[in-house]
C-alpha cells in the first residue's frame, strides 16, 4: 500500500511548524507512506539529512522572490494548483497560520485529493504587527476562512487558541475541529548532568547564571521585550548571560538593541541549530515572552530538560504548562518585575528530567505520528 502526501507550510524556516514536521517523519514507513514537503520560499537546509533520510522530498512552489505578499500569494495559488494536478496524491496537509492560507484548499477538492487537511499552528501570524494594511489582512484572514475551510475534510489545531484562530466557531461548536497536541521527543531533551557541564564549558559559560531563549527573530517572539528583561536581570545579578537560539531577519535590530543597552559582551548569538538539548541543559533559566504563540513547543522541551520556565500569561496556550516549572508573567508587567521572578527562582535545587510528564500529558512524537497515519489512511 502506498500513501502519497502533500505536506505545506507556508515558508522553510527554522522554526517550530517546520521542527515538528521533520521530526515526525522517522515515525512513517517509507516503504508505504510518501512525502512531499512544499513552500513557497526555501530558507534554510538546517533539516535536509533528515528529510532526506526519511526519504522525502523538498518542494519549492516559487522560481522567484515577491516583495509583494499579495503578489506571492496570487504565483503560489497557481504555482500550487500544477502541482496537485499533476501530484496524485492521496492527502494534503496544509500547516496553516492564516486564512489566505485556504485558498490552497480550492486546487486540492479541484483535482478530488480525497483527504484535504488544514491544520491550525498558529495564531495571529504577524498581523498583530500592525501597518497600514493590518485591517485588509483581518479582513482577507475572515473572508477565507469561511470561504475555503469548508473545502476541507478534516480540521486540527495544535491548541485551542489556534482553533478559534483559524476555524469558525460554528465549527469548533459543532466538534468539527479537533485538537491535536504538537508532538516532541521528550525523552531527547531528558536532563543530561554531564552534557550540560560540557556545553557550559564549551561556551564559556561555566560559572555563569544563564537565561535562554530559543525562537526565531522575529516579531512573534518578542526578542526587543526579552532584552530589556535581560538587562534588568544582569544589573542585579553580575554573573548574568543570555544565550539565544536561533536566527531570522531581526536579528541585526537584536544586536544593535543589546549594543545599546550595553549588554552585548554578555549575549551570545549561538545560531540556529538541530542539536537543541545540550543548549537547554546549559541554561539556568528560560524565558519566553512571545506576543502570541499557536503552541509553544519550545516551553515543552524546556520542561522535559528540568528547566524553570517564564514565559507571557495570555499569548501562549495554557495547555503547555505541564509541569510546576512554567510560571506565567503577563508582558503589561515591567521588565524590571519579569527580572525579579526570574531571579527569585535562582536558588540551588537538584535539575532533573521531566520528559515523562510531557509524554504524558500527549505531547508526544510517536501519538502524532499514530493519529496522523490514521487520517491519512481515511480512517479518522
Amino acid at each position: 500500500m502506498d500513501v502519497n502526501v502533500f505536506w505545506y507550510c507556508e515558508k522553510w524556516q527554522p522554526g517550530g511548524i517546520q521542527r515538528v514536521q521533520v521530526n515526525l517523519l522517522p515515525s512513517f514507513d517509507a516503504r508505504s507512506f510518501h512525502f512531499d514537503l512544499a513552500f513557497s520560499e526555501d530558507d534554510t537546509a538546517l533539516f535536509d539529512e533528515k528529510i532526506a533520510a526519511a526519504g522525502a522530498r523538498k518542494l519549492v512552489t516559487l522560481k522567484r522572490r515577491y516583495a509583494s505578499p499579495g503578489q506571492r500569494t496570487l504565483a503560489n495559488f497557481f504555482a500550487l494548483g500544477r502541482i496537485l494536478r499533476d501530484g496524485h496524491y492521496d492527502a494534503v496537509h496544509f500547516n496553516a497560520c492564516q486564512g489566505v492560507e485556504l485558498m490552497y484548499l480550492f486546487w486540492a477538492w479541484r483535482y478530488r485529493v480525497p483527504i484535504r487537511v488544514v491544520h491550525a499552528r498558529n495564531r495571529n501570524n504577524g498581523i498583530g504587527a500592525g501597518g497600514k494594511t493590518r485591517i485588509i489582512k483581518i479582513l482577507a484572514h475572515t473572508i477565507c476562512k469561511h470561504l475555503f475551510g469548508r473545502l476541507a475534510t478534516v480540521r486540527l489545531a495544535n491548541s485551542d487558541l489556534s482553533a478559534r484562530w483559524l476555524f469558525p466557531s460554528s465549527d469548533i461548536r459543532k466538534g468539527r475541529v479537533r485538537v491535536l497536541k504538537n508532538g516532541i521527543d521528550a525523552k531527547a531533551f531528558a536532563f543530561d548532568p554531564a552534557g550540560r557541564e560540557q556545553t557550559r564549558q564549551a561556551l564559556n559559560l561555566k560559572d555563569a547564571f544563564v537565561v535562554g531563549h530559543v525562537g526565531r527573530f522575529s516579531y512573534q517572539k518578542n526578542h526587543e521585550f526579552l532584552l530589556r528583561v535581560f538587562a534588568q536581570i544582569a544589573r542585579r545579578e553580575p554573573k548574568a548571560r543570555l544565550l539565544l537560539i536561533g536566527e531570522g531577519q531581526g536579528e541585526a535590530a537584536v544586536r544593535e538593541q543589546a549594543k545599546s543597552l550595553g549588554i552585548l559582551d554578555k549575549v551570545t548569538f549561538y545560531g540556529a541549530t538541530e542539536n537543541v538539548p545540550p543548549l537547554l541543559w546549559a541554561m539556568d533559566a528560560f524565558a519566553f515572552p512571545s506576543r502570541f504563540e499557536g503552541c509553544g513547543n519550545a516551553l515543552l522541551e524546556a520542561q522535559a530538560a528540568g528547566l524553570p520556565c517564564f514565559a507571557s500569561k495570555g499569548t501562549i496556550p495554557d495547555a503547555v504548562a505541564v509541569t510546576p516549572l512554567l510560571h506565567w508573567i503577563s508582558l503589561s508587567e515591567a521588565p524590571e518585575k519579569w527580572a525579579e521572578t526570574v531571579l527569585a527562582q535562582k536558588r540551588e535545587v537538584p535539575r532533573r528530567a521531566r520528559d515523562a510528564e510531557i509524554i504524558q500529558a500527549g505531547y508526544d512524537v510517536s501519538a502524532m505520528a499514530d493519529s496522523l497515519k490514521e487520517i491519512y489512511l481515511g480512517k479518522e
